[in-house]
């Protein structure tokens, strides 16, 4: 493995793939750089409190025999200043690009997410790595900027073949260490919406299988995209089975007019805008064969399981 760099370092995936690390033989240095330190404690970590957007990283893994570096750095939860958030999301990643190329680091992985496939109506269940990435026009600030980033990782890989490129593309992340708002999600709606009655199939991955799946990347260093989740799917109406909170048919223009006016309110209880409407409305379920073909990786949790782990560290009531 030899030295690794991790963009955000200081998250709750990050610091996870700091711990695989850290057991690993093989990995001798690990260049940690976030806003936020970590709070894991490893001996072969090496932090700079850093933004991503700042090329002056590159001093920082100059000279240090970076084999790998993991790019983690981003902005999950959405913000009123969305310039912002596309500033360090998707102009962080244009920086982190820029250095890798600038370095000659010979293997990079970058983050995505299962949302840059976009939630469609049409979607196949479930949706390969070689499905097109239909985030276009931009509803939802997150999932546009993560195919935005695709976009710029896929001109990088036609300049650069002889780079081992990854992009890993999860499902939600939950575990007792997720906290943001999709962690809060549930907890702030009065009961599960059934948008347009429409009840999709649902994936949740455990941040450690996250950080795992990351692991086995600079280990064995297979080129490509890969998806992750956990095992099975869970209707939208079941989880809010499992917290006691019931569903409700709900007509979509209702729906999103109601997001949009309590997101522009700044009510607490709307963490999100309105184009998540269509990520609880169409399914977006990924296939993660390839995953556990070419890695050998197996999640520990399932989706249903990764489900009861966060609600009973985050606090609710589970009932079913």
């Amino acid at each position: 493995m030899g030295s690794v760099a991790v963009t955000g370092a200081g998250g709750y995936i990050g610091q996870r793939l700091i711990s695989y690390l850290d057991s690993q033989d093989g990995c001798t240095r690990i260049l940690g750089t976030d806003i936020a330190e970590p709070e894991v404690a490893s001996e072969n970590l090496t932090f700079l409190n850093r933004d991503v957007r700042d090329h002056g990283l590159v001093d920082f893994w100059k000279d240090q025999d970076v084999e790998t570096l993991v790019h983690l750095a981003f902005i999950v939860d959405p913000i009123r200043d969305r310039k912002l958030m596309y500033d360090v999301n998707v102009n962080g990643t244009l920086n982190v690009l820029r250095i890798c190329e600038e370095l000659n680091i010979g293997h990079v992985i970058v983050a995505s997410s299962g949302t840059a496939y976009g939630a469609w109506p049409d979607n196949p269940e479930p949706l390969k790595e070689e499905d097109p990435i239909r985030v276009f026009p931009p509803t939802f600030d997150y999932a546009h900027h993560k195919g935005l980033n695709e976009q710029h990782c896929a001109e990088f890989m036609q300049q650069h073949p002889e780079v081992v490129f990854n992009i890993v593309r999860p499902s939600v992340v939950y575990g007792p260490n997720t906290k943001n708002y999709l962690s809060r999600y549930f907890a702030n709606m009065p009961f599960v919406a059934l948008v347009g009655g429409n009840d999709p199939n649902m994936q949740f991955v455990h941040e450690d299988d996250v950080a795992q799946l990351f692991s086995l990347l600079i280990e064995k260093k297979v080129s490509g995209a890969f998806n992750v989740a956990g095992d099975g799917v869970v209707r939208s109406s079941e989880v809010g089975a499992m917290i006691g909170k019931r569903a409700m048919k709900v007509p979509r223009w209702l729906y999103h007019a109601a997001l949009w006016m309590m997101w522009n309110l700044r009510l607490k209880t709307a963490e999100a805008p309105p184009g998540i409407v269509d990520y609880t409305s169409y399914p977006w379920v990924v296939d993660t064969a390839r995953a556990k073909e070419l890695l050998g990786w197996r999640p520990k949790y399932t989706s249903r399981d990764t489900l009861r782990i966060m609600f009973r560290t985050h606090g609710y009531t589970i009932v079913d």
